[in-house]
């Protein structure tokens, strides 16, 4: 009589493919923890600029828009006019990383002259707003007249 052999194939991985397998999903989750944070980082960067970009438009929509800016005194120091400081503060501002510093300074560029008609030169307004540890800076500026 013939004697059939029969050939036992176990179902199931072995211990080798099981690691690699554990290995590769490790560095998949450690990627995507890594993205996650980076994504987080950014938000918070971007919501800090937000609200100072805010916080300066709206220093310099309170001095340089609407009426006539009758709180601009023009002074001259060696034949060159100086400028104003409007605003020069630090705060605590809820959504931008502290320090937060303000500042809004008005200057006559081409002089205090005036003329006979109710515009004179322009005033130049400049509001900024430095944030975070690392101090990044916003911006804006305006002209107006007197």
């Amino acid at each position: 009589m013939k004697k059939v052999q029969y050939h036992t194939h176990q179902a199931g991985f072995t211990l080798v493919e099981v690691f690699v397998t554990i290995v590769i999903a490790a560095l998949f989750v450690g990627s995507i923890t890594q993205l996650y944070i980076a994504q987080t980082q950014v938000s918070k960067s971007m919501t800090s600029y937000s609200t100072a970009d805010l916080l300066s438009q709206d220093n310099l929509r309170t001095y340089a828009y609407g009426a006539s800016p009758s709180w601009f005194e023009c002074t001259y120091v060696s034949s060159a006019p100086q400028p104003m400081i409007l605003l020069d503060s630090t705060a605590d501002v809820s959504g931008i990383q502290s320090p937060v510093i303000q500042s809004v300074i008005a200057t006559a560029p081409y002089g205090c002259g005036g003329s006979s008609s109710s515009n004179g030169y322009p005033i130049k307004v400049v509001s900024k707003v430095t944030y975070g540890k690392d101090a990044k800076t916003v911006v804006h500026a305006t002209y107006s007249t007197y």
